[in-house]
């Protein structure tokens, strides 16, 4: 009889052993069990710590059934393969569906399942196991994301390139014909041409922000004088009703971005928080000094590295952003607004930026409470601070002294605008319709002060290797490439230099003859 104990307690122990291996190695493996029947509802103690609740809690939110914790959205699916496994249980049960947790935010599961039935084949027991691939859903939508702005850039490269174009040949032929003219009425419909073409180049330039391939043209810049300077005109476009307070650190970090972009950015959340304020509220614009580290990245999720960041905040206390939107709000074309009101492309060329620029962007909102957009821009390690030049004066030629620019493009009608701007200039135009044809013009002429070029072109010599051949000769050649679309001037190795210069078709003369004054002062 004391042998037949102490071999119960032996066994017991050993039950007792492998029952918490298994917890254990259910816990780790972010996989539970459960099992039910006519009776009671069994889950592996591991599930609700995993939804964040204790025992009792889940008990509570289940309320008998885990139906309870559904995602509305998932509620159908879910009954209807449950029924269609228990009407015939040789038809095994997998199903993907979102748990509410119990800070009320939803995580994936999947659940496999077979039931044990009886001599008459009725199901009598279900169970199985349910694991969490919230992990596997998150990555699988990051990746339908990246596919989804490659297939958007791939398309919106090929449109901009020949877009662009176009509107370099309306531009150029319009700027002409406005030196050609003296009635004002006359001028003032050449300028309206101008200024639509300009807003076509913009909505070319959106679409590949929000693909993220624009052509950024980063600068040192001081976020907080920006933002004085953005708040000092954008004040007037905000009812009376609405107050704006500045929370701005002293000694805050400079960021290095595209000013344009960033100043586009800034105003689009500002145009959205007046709109979420109908009838007035609070408008705070905030910056600070932030240091993201491994165990922030890992905790929030964040996909940016760690490092030294400068965050800009935009709070309103408006109506707030529906949670089923917060997702979705970066899509482009998503908008909320009544149609005409808003294109949608502003919040998605915000992210693309954003992350172009080696940053992020975050928002947080409560419904009838407000909405707050984070960004979070890479802190600059240079100190100095580099503002745009803005002088645009044409430089003034002596005929004996003309430079000799070689121009090629394979448009002959751009090609031919920028000829005649530049000759009216004063400079000497050798022009070329492809990289083989200026590299023959070249050979039989070298004496060439500048070479203006596209990128893309007919023939072996792109616009890029034509500048390389050149350079052979004459390896202080200063060179401008033009581009009708901008990753073309991004291509790694292709021999730009730093100093070269880089033109975004469409552009005015001005842009133009900025540009050749830099090229060719340098030494």
């Amino acid at each position: 009889m004391h042998l037949e104990l102490e071999e119960k307690e032996k066994l017991y122990d050993i039950l007792k052993l492998s029952e918490e291996r298994f917890l254990l190695a259910t816990k780790r493996s972010f996989v539970w069990d459960w099992d039910i029947d006519s009776d009671a509802l069994y889950m592996s103690p591991g599930f609700a710590e995993s939804l964040g609740y204790s025992s009792d809690e889940l008990k509570q939110a289940m309320n008998g059934t885990t139906t309870n914790l559904l995602h509305p959205d998932d509620k159908e699916q879910y009954h209807r393969k449950l029924k269609a496994h228990l009407a015939d249980p040789s038809v095994g049960y997998i199903n993907e569906h979102r748990f509410r947790t119990k800070s009320g935010r939803y995580k994936w599961f999947l659940a496999i399942g077979q039931s044990v039935v009886d001599e008459t084949g009725r199901a009598i027991r279900f169970n199985g196991t349910t694991s969490d691939i919230s992990e596997r859903i998150d990555l699988e939508a990051k990746l339908n994301q990246t596919q989804k702005m490659e297939a958007i850039g791939t398309l919106t490269g090929g449109i901009a390139h020949d877009f662009n174009n176009l509107l370099a040949i309306i531009m150029g032929n319009l700027e002409l014909l406005k030196d050609e003219v003296n009635n004002p009425e006359h001028k003032q419909l050449i300028q309206n041409g101008m200024e639509a073409s300009q807003r076509g180049a913009e909505l070319t330039r959106n679409m590949l922000s929000f693909a993220r391939k624009s052509r950024l043209e980063p600068a040192v810049i001081e976020l907080n004088q920006l933002i004085l300077n953005l708040k000092s005109w954008t004040g007037r476009t905000l009812s009376a009703a609405i107050e704006i307070e500045t929370s701005l650190l002293a000694g805050l970090w400079p960021i290095e971005a595209d000013r344009s972009s960033t100043e586009s950015g800034l105003l689009n959340l500002i145009l959205n928080a007046r709109d979420a304020m109908p009838n007035g509220g609070k408008l705070t614009i905030e910056t600070s000094n932030v240091r993201v580290d491994d165990d922030y990245v890992e905790l929030r999720g964040e996909e940016i590295a760690p490092g030294r960041y400068v965050l800009l905040a935009v709070s309103d206390t408006g109506q707030g952003i529906e949670t089923e939107n917060l997702e979705a709000i970066f899509e482009p074309f998503f908008t909320t607004k009544a149609v005409g009101s808003g294109s949608g492309l502003g919040l998605s060329m915000l992210e693309g930026f954003m992350r172009q620029s080696g940053g992020t962007v975050r928002v947080y909102s409560e419904l009838d409470v407000g909405t707050t957009f984070k960004l979070y821009f890479p802190a600059c390690e240079r100190a100095e601070v580099v503002e745009k030049t803005t002088n645009t004066t044409s430089p003034k030629r002596n005929v004996d002294d003309r430079p000799t620019i070689l121009m090629v493009d394979d448009n002959i009608q751009a090609l031919t605008a920028y000829r005649s701007m530049l000759m009216k200039a004063g400079f000497h135009i050798v022009d070329a319709v492809s990289g083989d044809e200026a590299y023959a013009k070249f050979v039989e002429n070298p004496a060439v002060d500048l070479l203006l070029t596209d990128i893309v072109m007919p023939g072996e010599l792109q616009g890029t290797t034509l500048s390389k051949e050149l350079r052979k000769t004459k390896p202080d050649l200063p060179v401008i490439y033009m581009s009708g679309y901008a990753a073309e001037a991004t291509v790694h190795g292709n021999g730009l230099r730093a100093t070269d210069i880089r033109l975004m078709k469409p552009f005015g003369r001005t842009d133009l003859l900025r540009a050749i004054n830099k090229a060719l002062s340098r030494d």
